[in-house]
């Protein structure tokens, strides 16, 4: 996967691609464009090919325009960057990144009974 970590930008692009699938760089400014980011097509063009060279995105011709797709799911990228924050933080204990995350959200009683349901899975 890719190396690099991606900035609040690039990951508004991926969540776009995320999004469309495969699209032109018009289809995913549009998305871009309904999330409430104003960008150039030009922009969005640049942040593609960087995500390309950074191997996070691929790309095909058709026609005269370029069609990109993730190279990445949305679920691998996030579990990639959860792991860097696991290591860097909280030494690869899970238990330490839970609680930080108690301690420092307002955590709904919804989210807690989603979390026992997720622990007895684990067979906790």
């Amino acid at each position: 996967m890719a190396g690099e970590t991606l900035t609040d930008l690039q990951l508004s692009v991926m969540k776009a691609l995320w999004q469309v699938g495969e699209g032109s760089v018009g289809e995913i400014l549009t998305v871009l464009t309904d999330q409430g980011k104003e960008l150039a097509p030009t922009t969005v063009a640049t942040l593609l090919q960087r995500l390309s060279k950074q191997g996070w995105v691929k790309h095909r011709k058709s026609g005269r325009q370029f069609l990109y797709r993730a190279k990445v799911t949305q679920k691998a990228a996030a579990r990639s960057v959860l792991d860097r924050v696991l290591s860097s933080f909280f030494s690869g204990r899970v238990s330490a990144l839970a609680a930080q995350l108690l301690e420092s959200e307002e955590v709904s009683e919804d989210e807690l009974k989603e979390m026992r349901r997720l622990l007895k899975g684990k067979g906790a």
